[in-house]
């Protein structure tokens, strides 16, 4: 069996250069950059039992540039098709052993050759009988010798063409499967991925719902135990106050009755009394009348929770200028220094309003007492966007780690011998400030005196000031 033959060898030419890669075209007619389509280079079967014939038909078509296979009989050329597919076989029919009408007839019975083209070449008849013998067997052309060279390579070059146009078709097609069959295995894997995610999401959302559900049952729960405390906090408060009301109420007649006794003693009766005895009567009506003061303010404090707000525009100088001409003669011949800046107009309840200013300014007043020259002053001030109004002396101040004690019900900051007092003005001052929806604060340092800050809440921001 003869071996492939390259054309380019035979008739001494170098092989023609090969475009590179990165310019072949795609389908679109756009450079691409991906894998070019693999060259097809065809395979020609010449069958003849003569060399020189062999010889002379490989001259004439080695121009086209295929593998040649050249092979000397009909046994050798079914031997050549086992190995491999030709565009098309030139066969001889006149050859010794298995002449080419026999062999052409073997070429037929294979599946991978039945419709392989043949031409037959031969000199030896001409007539149709012959003839139509080689087209019966599936010859494709039939050449009688002396062959004409452009002829020869015309008709082959016909199916070379065919045949690389229709390998290329198959590799095409067998590409396109191959992407077609990894798209779909893709598919499937993301299809699959998807589904496993969505099982995924959906337990995810099963188990958020179900725990929405528990959130929104322990919500519901939670506020009606809330709304349930509420209204138990709501009636203690109540019967709280009733029974702070009942109770300071029922007190202040027994203490006027020991106030009067201890009264009645100390004058009708002094002769008679031991001075150690008069001393005692002294502190019963003392602590009787500290008693009273302190029952009239639990009773003020008590109705102050019960007290409408009655709001109103007001202007704050004025009520200050009342204040601290009521308190004058607590402050006998004391020097005080009044520094009283500008003030707004403010809309609150003006009866409350007084109270915190006249408790206000007289704890300044008492806690000033120690000082040869006190210094009291009233303003307005910016602090963290709020305006409040502050009352600042230069008394003994307090120690700031106790600050959140000075606005509770009987919680001083002084012992009774040094400052008097029931320990209820600062929490009465405070139970108004909230009531009116606002905010109260103090800061002090012992020795150096204190300032107390407090605003009305929002619905009682202040105007421009007073003129």
């Amino acid at each position: 069996m003869a071996l492939p033959v390259n054309s380019a060898a035979i008739n001494g030419h170098p092989p023609e250069p090969v475009e590179p890669e990165d310019n072949w075209p795609n389908q679109s007619g756009l450079k691409s950059t991906a894998e070019p389509p693999d060259e097809v280079r065809a395979n020609i079967l010449v069958v003849d039992d003569r060399e020189d014939k062999r010889l002379a038909m490989e001259t004439i078509i080695a121009d086209l540039g295929e593998n040649i296979v050249k092979v000397s009989s009909g046994k050798e050329a079914l031997r050549s098709l086992l190995n491999q597919d030709f565009a098309v076989i030139l066969l001889d029919v006149n050859m010794p052993g298995m002449d080419g009408f026999e062999t052409a007839f073997l070429i037929r019975q294979r599946k991978s050759s039945e419709h392989t083209p043949i031409i037959f070449v031969t000199g030896i008849s001409d007539t149709e009988t012959h003839v139509s013998r080689g087209y019966l067997l599936g010859a494709v052309d039939y050449i009688l010798t002396p062959v004409l060279p452009e002829v020869l390579r015309t008709k082959v070059s016909v199916f070379v063409e065919s045949y690389k146009k229709t390998e290329q078709l198959k590799r095409q097609t067998q590409r396109l499967r191959q992407a077609h069959d990894d798209l779909e295995i893709r598919v499937e894997e993301r299809t699959a991925q998807l589904a496993i995610a969505n099982t995924a999401l959906q337990e995810e959302i099963a188990e958020r719902r179900s725990v929405e559900e528990k959130i929104r049952g322990i919500n519901d729960e939670l506020e009606q135990r809330v709304s349930d405390r509420t209204a138990e906090l709501a009636m203690t408060n109540q019967e709280l106050e009733a029974f702070t009301y009942s109770v300071a109420h029922d007190l202040q007649a027994p203490l006027r009755n020991i106030q009067s006794y201890a009264q009645m003693l100390e004058t009708e009766f002094e002769a008679g009394i031991p001075p150690e005895a008069q001393q005692y009567l002294k502190r019963i009506g003392s602590r009787a009348k500290y008693m009273a003061e302190l029952v009239s303010d639990l009773l003020h404090l008590s109705r102050i929770g019960k007290q409408d707000l009655r709001r109103q525009p007001m202007e704050l100088r004025p009520l200050i200028d009342e204040v601290v001409t009521a308190i004058a003669p607590e402050i006998g011949d004391r020097e005080i220094q009044w520094q009283i800046g500008d003030l707004p107009s403010w809309t609150c309840d003006p009866g409350l309003a007084k109270q915190v200013f006249t408790n206000l300014i007289s704890n300044a007043v008492k806690y000033t007492q120690p000082r040869e020259v006190a210094r009291i002053e009233i303003g307005q001030t910016v602090v963290n966007g709020e305006r409040p109004i502050f009352v600042r002396d230069n008394g003994v101040g307090f120690d700031m780690r106790y600050a959140d004690k000075l606005f509770g019900v009987f919680q001083r900051l002084h012992p009774p011998s040094d400052f008097e007092g029931t320990g209820v003005g600062l929490a009465t001052v405070a139970r108004i400030v909230r009531k009116h929806g606002g905010q109260i604060w103090a800061e002090g340092e012992e020795g150096k005196g204190a300032t107390f800050y407090f605003t009305f809440g929002h619905e009682s921001s202040p105007a421009a000031p007073a003129k």
